[in-house]
């Protein structure tokens, strides 16, 4: 076990997973500072009252009295920071570094997949506390009941596993928790087989007496030899934890399960679509396996929330709702539409493309999916931690079928038209990982006093 001494310096801390871990080691007494290019970010007020230490921008000088520095994948091998580390010997960790020796520390849940993670995470570590555990909780999004997107306690340790650049496979975890996989993150896989391979490395990884609890419903994981290892399978037709119906009220998902000869059912109305059924499912089997009886599993996860920015409404402006999501891929948002479709809501959709090789990759899948929606905003493509490049969202908005679309380039000239476009909707639905989600509370706060 690790022994947390020294001061750990965080590179990027403003990134959500990176802030928990930064969170998690001051609330352990660690002394802990951080920088970021931004100087504002959702987790800032929470990591100063911890007692971390904060800068913007990136230089050499936040390293004095350093012992470690942390990175994520979000910072290259030419930072001028990062460099000066190497020169001076001061041992540089990834991210994953420091959640594989947290979720080392006694049992542990490690939540990964492409679609749903957060939310899981969040769903699973609530119905602990609620169940009367005190869990740590090392998450990928703010969930209001836990205090943050962090929080210390005396165990279970979940957290949440990011699958994008590989580094999974340094993440032991006494319950491994694989929701889907999805053609995203293929810039750094390349191909579907890689992500699946790494995927079965990580299931097959340490320990050696590790459980899984894998969607059966998914074919590539379905796929896959797990003979060496414990495997529950949750899922329609599953043999071990069987999903027997899914469907919603109004737009909240009931979902009915079947483990042990007998049937569960969850109806949780804090939540919305069926993609959030399917989680509460993956959440039930996975506090199966933790040994949580079946009756008290289904009846706390009729409690839990979302994270924050999961189809969360801010409030309403002139009787419009003003929501914010983090979809950002096709597939996210078709369930978001489902969710608008089944509840007969008209919804406005503003949409910001995350990452421009996303954007080029799924192309095809923007227009298809976002054809579907019948009134749409695109704004410009959120970079994130790729270089600048002379690439639009101009071209997706050009083909989409939408009845009615319009793109905006900038916020400034977005905010000034969107209160006379959203008249008549029942819902203004801000979408994206990047910007969008600070737009859309920059917006509500603007304009929720006029109305």
């Amino acid at each position: 076990m690790v022994q947390w001494q020294g001061k750990y310096h965080f590179m990027a801390v403003g990134g959500m997973g990176m802030s928990a871990l930064a969170k998690i080691l001051a609330q352990k007494g660690v002394s802990v500072s951080g920088c970021d290019l931004q100087a504002q970010f959702m987790t800032r007020e929470d990591l100063i009252g911890c007692g971390v230490s904060l800068y913007v921008g990136h230089d050499p000088e936040h390293l004095k009295n350093a012992d470690f520095v942390v990175y994520s994948s979000a910072i290259k091998p030419d930072n001028e920071e990062f460099q000066a580390a190497i020169g001076e010997h001061i041992p540089v960790l990834h991210r994953s570094e420091i959640l594989a020796d947290l979720l080392d520390e006694g049992f542990s849940v490690a939540v990964t997949g492409t679609h749903g993670k957060s939310s899981t995470t969040g769903f699973i570590a609530e119905a602990l506390q609620l169940l009367g555990y005190d869990p740590t909780f090392i998450g990928g999004a703010v969930v209001n009941p836990l205090g943050g997107n962090a929080k210390l306690g005396t165990g279970p340790v979940v957290g949440e596993v990011d699958e994008s650049d590989g580094s999974l496979v340094r993440i032991p975890a006494s319950l491994k928790v694989v929701l889907n996989l999805d053609d995203d993150h293929l810039p750094f896989y390349g191909t579907m087989e890689n992500l699946a391979a790494t995927m079965q490395r990580f299931i097959l990884g340490r320990p050696h007496n590790s459980v899984s609890v894998l969607n059966y419903n998914d074919p590539i994981l379905k796929g896959m030899d797990y003979s060496s290892r414990r495997v529950r399978w949750c899922g329609f037709g599953s043999p071990d934890i069987g999903v027997d119906s899914l469907q919603l009220e109004g737009i909240n998902p009931k979902v009915r399960l079947s483990y042990g000869g007998k049937s569960y059912t969850i109806l949780n109305n804090k939540i919305f679509g069926k993609h959030n059924g399917l989680n509460l499912a993956m959440a039930f089997s996975s506090l199966i396996v933790m040994g949580v009886k079946p009756d008290a599993a289904a009846q706390v996860l009729e409690q839990v929330e979302t994270p924050r920015r999961r189809q969360q409404i801010l409030g309403t402006i002139n009787d419009t709702a003003v929501m914010v999501d983090i979809a950002l891929h096709p597939t996210e948002l078709k369930a978001l539409r489902e969710v608008f479709e089944s509840g007969k809501q008209r919804v406005l959709l503003v949409f910001q493309p995350h990452r421009y090789s996303r954007y080029k990759l799924l192309f095809k899948e923007f227009v298809q999916e976002l054809s579907h929606w019948d009134d749409v905003v695109i704004t410009e493509i959120y970079r994130s931690d790729e270089p600048p490049e002379d690439t639009s969202s101009y071209p997706l908005f050009t083909e989409i079928s939408s009845r009615n679309k319009y793109f905006y380039p900038d916020k400034e000239k977005l905010f000034q038209d969107l209160p006379s476009i959203m008249n008549g909707y029942d819902i203004v639905l801000f979408a994206g990982l990047g910007s969008i989600g600070n737009w859309a509370e920059e917006f509500f706060i603007e304009n929720s006093s006029k109305s």
